[in-house]
């Protein structure tokens, strides 16, 4: 849920989804408010006409027969008692209403007080009842307290149709944002996009700087990037190839002049380190090359690369076996770069663990190949480290053997440009094991 809530998308979507249903809400409720004004003044005007109607009916009457008159009226919508009441009338004093009724009447009566009562709870729904009271005074000085509690009953509503239109537009802004956000972050996939292919290969074309203003910004200056990158890329594989080329005069003139050193021990001692020179400059180069994804990427038979490689190492004479899946496990990548990386990582294996155990298995979508020797393994806190260039272990797990601190490097940049990875670990029984993950192939089937 966390994974789904960082993503970019996901939250401009919550975002507009979010102002879009407080919009709603807020626009309901206002709704709900005008509306509950409309029905109180509905119900206002509804009691007075039926209050004005009957007290016009009965001033029309003489005194002495209004009594009789009043007690026809249904007692379950109507109260009239010419007396005082007895207690308090219920309901808030309503001023506006009993000038209303005074203006009613026309002078046939006067209306002296109002009050009027309606239940919060169903103040803005139907039916819902009232009650309207008031105290009029007749021409002849007769007093009336006449009440009428009345039911809205036009047609019974219940709301459904609003909150089904409520639901669908909230359903429609809600699409309607999410294609809004996808059109928004499309520039954004692209450049991601075109960044992990840059990241894979840097002889990618130019990204298309098609589309908004800002859009085509952004892409000018990513692909002013590459440009620059590519020519510092190029710039310093040209000077590492020139410098070990300028280099090989010298090392094979000191090799000529070492022959004629009298001191054996001393003869072999240069030797030792005009080799180790020779290998650093070639490592370096090496290196430089491996970010070069020139070579066209295929699909490849992973298990018989591996079988391949560990087949011609044990033909020199090492300690190397194979065992892997059936059924052909693919893969797309370069296979030079490839061979270079396990040729690399079974070589070291055997030169600082003795032998090298190659095995391949399919798992969640990726190929996995271990290389486990038995060496000493490496110190926990130095696990990254080694990858990096130019690391070497003082505390080597082989004192006898050397290296430049490379290997392990160029193998990392080669399988980044694989989308592949590469991690160490070591083993409970002792050795290091070496763990290379590589995406599948996909493969279209043949109908």
């Amino acid at each position: 849920m966390r994974r789904l809530v960082g993503s970019l998308s996901v939250r401009l979507f919550l975002i507009v989804l979010g102002g879009v249903v407080l919009a709603i809400t807020l626009t309901h409720s206002l709704h709900r408010h005008e509306r509950a004004g409309l029905l109180g003044e509905y119900r206002e005007r509804t009691a007075l006409g039926h209050l004005g109607d009957a007290v016009l009916l009965l001033a029309a009457l003489p005194p002495a027969t209004r009594r009789e008159a009043a007690a026809a009226l249904p007692r379950d919508r109507w109260s009239v008692e010419f007396a005082a009441p007895t207690g308090p009338v219920a309901g808030k004093a309503a001023p506006a209403f009993a000038e209303a009724l005074d203006e009613r009447l026309g002078g046939s009566a006067a209306g002296r007080e109002a009050w009027l009562q309606r239940p919060v709870e169903c103040a803005d729904s139907w039916p819902c009842p009232y009650v309207a009271v008031a105290r009029v005074q007749f021409k002849d000085g007769q007093a009336l307290w006449i009440g009428y509690q009345g039911q809205d009953r036009p047609k019974r509503y219940q709301g459904t149709g609003l909150r089904v239109s409520i639901g669908v537009f909230a359903a429609v802004m809600a699409v309607a944002a999410w294609l809004v956000v996808l059109l928004a972050l499309r520039p954004l996939r692209r450049l991601v996009q075109a960044v992990e292919d840059f990241g894979r290969d840097i002889t990618q074309p130019p990204m298309d700087d098609a589309g908004p203003s800002e859009v085509r910004r952004a892409a000018q200056a990513f692909n002013a990037m590459q440009e620059r990158i590519r020519g510092h890329m190029a710039e310093r594989t040209q000077i590492l190839t020139a410098v070990t080329h300028d280099l090989k005069t010298p090392l094979t003139r000191m090799r000529l002049r070492l022959e004629k050193c009298a001191d054996e021990a001393l003869r072999d001692r240069l030797r030792a380190d005009l080799a180790f020179m020779q290998s650093l400059v070639e490592e370096g180069l090496e290196l430089a090359r491996s970010l070069d994804a020139s070579e066209p990427a295929q699909v490849v038979a992973l298990e018989a690369l591996l079988q391949s490689q560990c087949d011609d190492a044990a033909e020199a004479g090492l300690d190397v076996v194979y065992s892997g899946e059936a059924g052909g496990v693919l893969v797309t990548g370069r296979p030079n770069a490839l061979g270079r990386v396990f040729a690399n990582l079974i070589d070291n294996a055997v030169k600082y663990g003795h032998y090298a155990r190659v095995s391949l298995v399919r798992r969640d979508g990726k190929a996995w190949v271990s290389i486990v020797d038995g060496g000493p393994g490496i110190p926990e806190a130095d696990l990254q480290a080694v990858l990096q260039p130019f690391v070497r272990l003082e505390t080597s797990r082989s004192r006898d053997t050397g290296g430049t601190g490379l290997g392990l490097a160029i193998a990392v940049n080669l399988l980044r440009c694989e989308q592949g990875g590469l991690s160490l670990r070591n083993l409970s029984v002792g050795g290091l094991e070496v763990l290379v993950e590589l995406p599948l192939a996909v493969v279209a089937k043949r109908h």
